[in-house]
């Protein structure tokens, strides 16, 4: 994996990421129940991770999961 494009992580943690597998766009919106434009959005951000495959753009799940618990509120 590119060290460029990997933004400081190890192999480890890029290889936890892609575990679990990747989603397309349109799964991950399903998935998540965030919309398209929210999903380029955190990815343009960098707060998403995503492997671009040729021109398709694909989230790993457990990148996503993570993202989703980072929004957990407990109590009020």
């Amino acid at each position: 994996m590119d060290a460029d494009r990997k933004q400081g992580i190890s192999d480890d943690q890029a290889n936890q990421l892609v575990a679990d597998g990747a989603l397309t766009i349109a799964e991950a919106t399903k998935f998540s129940g965030l919309t398209r434009t929210e999903l380029y959005r955190r990815m343009g951000k960098g707060e998403l991770p995503f492997l671009k495959m040729g021109k398709r753009r694909l989230i790993a799940r457990n990148a996503l999961r993570k993202l989703l618990a980072q929004g957990l509120v407990f109590g009020g």
